[in-house]
């Protein structure tokens, strides 16, 4: 990635408004009867073996000073987090590459442990966690560095999961996470982090952990008759892991966008008049269309011309795990996400009367096939790494996080989240979708975009609404 002077300066400038308090490393509790154990990659998790890392930071009010911190808050969350990696144990292991250039798996050892860092920042913590536009590199000091790789008897061996908690005095705390999205995909993180969080609140003594929240191991359930996995490895087998890349801001600004549960219910009665044949048109569909729209008119006008027959497309990540024959159990443990491909000419998508409703019968279209089908929802399965490198990665945007996950009730003892930010959309053309914070039907859409691109999205995103009142 090419960084510019003005965006390194910045980045550092960020970096040194904060100090490490301290670094460890925290292991499941000795007593954990899992000594050792392996994790094959199945057809859902290979494709990630070289995508950008997930990094995201939660935000909470924390009105204590420094002292409490350090002498009470750190030692209740490196306890309660190796309470927690009892049960998440694969975030405490490693990726592991044999030295036959064979498949990699996800292995635990007795003694594994994740990189927790303690981190005290003098950022305005109003600053990081309101709406308005924020430079992504004053949100970068507060997300860790994944570890380096390294070699042991000629196998590589890459950590998976990296963990950051900021102290920002009297003021708030956050956590940092950095992901190897082959490790998991957001079903599971949440899962770990809400139970991170409830172990901390309450203690695992005072709660019941019961099977349903506890993650679900068994991959032979996973099938795959048609050999997907084989080809997924064939070509990603070519690749050599190159490790772990610092990752640097970009010079990008983020912009978190709520769509009111009133704007959404407008914005569904506008598409069914316009489209009445679509069979469903859900809050998150009008959601995703409704941005997806407004980010390709903001990049069209913010750029020289553009192809009139080039095509714009949105990937859709599809929780197949109820859709699955034999279905999986809601708790599985790793990745179980189908990508749902959306298209659309670049005119329709920038018109400004229709393109919003070409963008919904588009997606309403696309997810029709993909869920409806009687082939189920892997039919084309093969086909999916294929058809993801051939995008046009300038012309694609794709959807990260749920509103489905209700993180804002995800309470560590601190009250309720004030913010949750994915860091990672910055690299990856993404937007981010939550639940409204104080009211669930509405939406939070996050977006990354250059400052001047920014601004003329806001505008477009604002004044759109206003014509479907």
């Amino acid at each position: 990635m090419d960084v510019n002077d003005s965006t390194l300066s910045g980045h550092m400038a960020s970096t040194e408004m904060v100090t490490v308090l301290e670094e460890c490393r925290v292991s499941p509790p000795s007593s954990t009867a899992v000594d050792e154990k392996s994790l094959p990659l199945t057809f859902f998790d290979i494709p990630w073996i070289h995508q950008h890392l997930v990094q995201s930071v939660f935000f909470y009010e924390y009105p204590h000073p420094k002292t409490h911190f350090i002498e009470t808050t750190i030692p209740a969350l490196k306890h309660s987090l190796s309470l927690t990696l009892k049960h998440f144990y694969p975030f405490a292991g490693n990726l592991l590459f044999p030295p036959n250039l064979g498949k990699p798996q996800i292995h635990y050892a007795d003694g594994d442990s994740v990189s927790l860092t303690f981190v005290e920042s003098s950022d305005d913590f109003s600053y990081l966690t309101a709406n308005h536009q924020r430079d992504v590199a004053r949100l970068h000091p507060l997300i860790p560095q994944m570890p380096p790789v390294s070699v042991s008897n000629d196998t590589l061996v890459a950590p998976l999961v990296a963990i950051q908690v900021t102290l920002f005095p009297n003021s708030g705390i956050s956590f940092g996470f950095t992901t190897n999205h082959v490790v998991a995909d957001g079903n599971t993180f949440i899962r770990f982090v809400r139970l991170w969080a409830s172990i901390n609140k309450l203690g695992e003594e005072s709660m019941t952990l019961e099977g349903a929240i506890l993650p679900f191991y068994d991959r032979t359930m996973v099938k795959d008759s048609n050999g997907v996995g084989s080809i997924f490895w064939q070509h990603m087998g070519k690749k050599k892991f190159g490790g772990y890349q610092p990752q640097l801001p970009t010079n990008n600004v983020l912009g978190t966008f709520l769509l009111s549960q009133a704007h959404l219910q407008r914005l569904k009665r506008w598409v069914m008049v316009q489209c009445p044949k679509l069979p469903h048109v859900s809050s998150l569909t009008v959601a995703c269309s409704y941005t997806w729209a407004c980010v390709a008119k903001a990049r069209a006008r913010s750029s020289d011309e553009v192809d009139e027959n080039e095509l714009q497309h949105f990937v859709f990540p599809v929780d197949c795990r109820a859709r699955l024959n034999p279905p999986l159990p809601e708790n599985y443990f790793g990745n179980c996400l189908a990508p749902c491909f959306v298209a659309i000419k670049s005119t329709q998508l920038i018109d400004d009367e229709d393109g919003f409703v070409a963008a919904v019968n588009a997606m309403g279209e696309a997810l029709g096939k993909t869920l409806q089908n009687e082939e189920g929802v892997l039919r084309g399965a093969e086909k999916w790494l294929s058809d993801l490198e051939s995008l046009n990665k300038e012309r694609t945007l794709g959807a990260s996080a749920s509103p489905k996950f209700a993180v804002y009730n995800i309470d560590f003892g601190f009250g309720r989240l004030q913010k949750r930010e994915m860091i990672s959309i910055d690299e990856t053309n993404s937007i981010s979708l939550h639940e409204g914070k104080t009211n669930m039907g509405d939406i939070e859409v996050g977006v990354a975009l250059p400052k001047m691109t920014m601004d003329v999205f806001a505008s477009i995103f604002a004044n759109g609404l206003k014509v479907y009142d």
